[in-house]
């Protein structure tokens, strides 16, 4: 029961219901019924009318005494029995309540249990016009099971509290045709007869229009039999609900049905009205906050920051209003929000927070706080790759090379196969002008698994392209040799056809030189020794032409041009390189 008044004496209140109801029993057994009929049988329902809510305790008690009067003129004390003034006012007294002040739903329907009535009316009474006019507004209460049904009846207004009563009374009568065939429903729900129960509900509804309790008996039906689809479901509980906007249980199927179909605004739409009629419900706020998270993020990061201000420690709240400002884009409240989670819940510090607050403070460019992050994250995570990475990139950029390339290496070691950060390495060992510790990078990043075309196409670009860029410019031999010997390298490690190009361009470069600056000078001279070298030099121009002729019809796709007119000159030179050798090679 849930007390609305006399809060400390609720336990006492309900005791003394208990005791009253023996009483009560005891005394309508030897006392004559002001109803006509005699006794009331076994089996006859019993009706309890109370003070109504109203302006005045005269006109709260005053409706009661006139809707309770024509019940009892209007029914048989065998068809409907109706519990006395004398009885009602007894027991409230003896229970510590006032008999002219109306009760809340949850006393009324205890009051009922202690006295056996099986209907209980919760009237409203105000005034309505000039005179003595008056509006009733009533409503016809159950309980079944651990619920309390209600059958709201159409408003009476009459001319005075007597003629409201007797519009009330009829409408009562009417709503209680549905009862009979209602109650067939529970039995037949009860043995597990679910099309039986469908079938007695509909006959319910037959008889009264308006019926809410068969209704809701045969929405049982429907969920019960688990044959009823969404949309038999949706209809059914929108009829409860145009009778009865406070139904609970219509409300339930009703999201129920909105999410199998998956309607996901109007499944929270009916989560949103259930939490309107309980508020305090933490499982139907929980899950008006997860559908509006999908389709109103915004509305729901209110009810979130609602729900913290009651429960500041709420770890699923606080978890909620993190995501939520994620998903909004509030990256700043969202990063200072993860934070105060992590910090009530040091569980919450997965690898999921991290990345996500990550993303979040390089979504609002702060990059201190990506550097903080990555770093916390690195230590909790030692064999997550990105973490580290994450330092090296921001090392990098602050132009703090070692400590960049040991960041990377830490990211390689955690996953040998993390191809950017084997880039990482790479790029930061030429920037270092170390060209032949990145070479040996490369080829222990192959050997890790990392694909031999990445990792080749990087080492063209930062070892043997540069190395070919800086011998055009200054067309020196060390240069071109230095270029040959990049291309050749990163060749070994992963050959291509720009590779096979940079090596036939360097050594036909390192050929010609030779030839055009050594050999004809040599071969023009008279002295032995002079001749000798000459022959010695052909040879090794000889060499890197045989180099030239192999590379570059392999690289000639990248420019062929150019292929085309090394390979000319290569025919050129081997004749002079013949002559030479005929000459001085003996």
């Amino acid at each position: 029961m849930k007390v609305t008044h006399r809060g400390a004496r609720a336990a006492f209140v309900m005791a003394m219901f208990a005791v009253g109801s023996q009483q009560v029993g005891a005394q309508q057994r030897v006392v004559t019924p002001a109803q006509r009929g005699g006794q009331p049988l076994p089996e006859t329902p019993y009706i309890l009318v109370t003070a109504f809510h109203a302006p005045t305790k005269q006109l709260a008690v005053e409706a009661a005494d006139e809707l309770r009067s024509r019940l009892q003129s209007e029914h048989s004390a065998r068809e409907l029995f109706v519990v006395t003034k004398a009885t009602v006012e007894a027991t409230l007294r003896s229970s510590g309540y006032p008999v002219d002040s109306a009760l809340g739903v949850g006393d009324l329907m205890e009051l009922a249990k202690a006295l056996r009535a099986e209907y209980v009316i919760d009237g409203t009474a105000t005034k309505a016009g000039s005179g003595n006019a008056v509006r009733f507004s009533t409503h016809v209460l159950i309980k079944t099971g651990g619920q309390t049904l209600t059958q709201p009846l159409p408003s009476a207004d009459g001319k005075d509290v007597g003629d409201a009563a007797k519009i009330t009374e009829h409408a009562i009568t009417d709503a209680l045709k549905q009862m009979p065939a209602y109650r067939d429903c529970l039995a037949a729900l009860r043995a597990g007869k679910n099309d039986d129960a469908i079938t007695k509900a509909r006959t319910g509804v037959a008889a009264y229009a308006n019926a809410a309790f068969a209704r809701v008996c045969l929405l049982n039906g429907y969920v019960s039999s688990k044959t009823a689809p969404p949309d038999s479901i949706i209809a059914l509980a929108n009829q409860i609900l145009a009778v009865d906007s406070t139904s609970m249980l219509a409300l339930a199927n009703l999201a129920d049905a909105y999410n199998a179909k998956g309607q996901k605004e109007k499944a929270a739409a009916a989560y949103e009205r259930i939490l309107s009629l309980d508020p305090n419900n933490q499982v139907v706020r929980g899950m008006v906050i997860e559908y509006d998270g999908q389709t109103d993020p915004a509305k729901a990061l209110k009810l979130v920051e609602e729900s913290l201000k009651e429960n500041p420690t709420d770890v699923p709240l606080l978890r909620n209003r993190w995501l939520l400002q994620l998903r909004l884009a509030h990256y700043k409240d969202a990063i200072a929000s993860g934070e105060e989670l992590v910090k009530t819940d040091t569980a919450s510090a997965t690898l999921d927070y991290f990345q996500r607050q990550i993303g979040a403070a390089q979504s609002d460019s702060n990059a201190t706080k990506v550097l903080d992050l990555s770093q916390k994250a690195s230590q909790r995570f030692p064999k997550e790759s990105s973490f580290p990475l994450l330092l090296a990139q921001s090392a990098y950029k602050a132009g703090q090379l070692q400590q960049a390339l040991d960041a990377a290496r830490r990211a390689a070691s955690a996953d040998p196969k993390r191809l950017d950060a084997w880039k990482f390495i790479l790029v930061t060992l030429t920037d270092l002008h170390q060209p032949d510790s990145a070479l040996a990078a490369g080829q222990q990043a192959i050997a890790a698994g990392v694909p031999k075309d990445s990792v080749g196409e990087l080492l063209l670009a930062r070892v043997a392209g540069p190395s070919l860029k800086a011998a055009q410019a200054s067309k020196t031999r060390a240069d071109w040799q230095a270029a040959l010997k990049a291309s050749q390298s990163v060749d070994a490690i992963s050959p291509s056809a720009q590779s096979n190009f940079y090596i036939g361009v360097s050594s036909f470069q390192v050929a010609t030189d030779i030839l055009t600056n050594d050999v004809q000078t040599l071969a023009k001279s008279k002295k032995k020794e002079d001749q000798t070298q000459a022959c010695i030099e052909a040879k090794q121009a000889e060499d890197l032409l045989a180099t030239t002729s192999i590379s570059m019809p392999r690289g000639g796709s990248v420019d062929k041009n150019v292929a085309a007119q090394i390979l000319g000159a290569v025919s050129q030179y081997g004749e002079f390189i013949a002559a030479v050798k005929k000459n001085f090679c003996k």
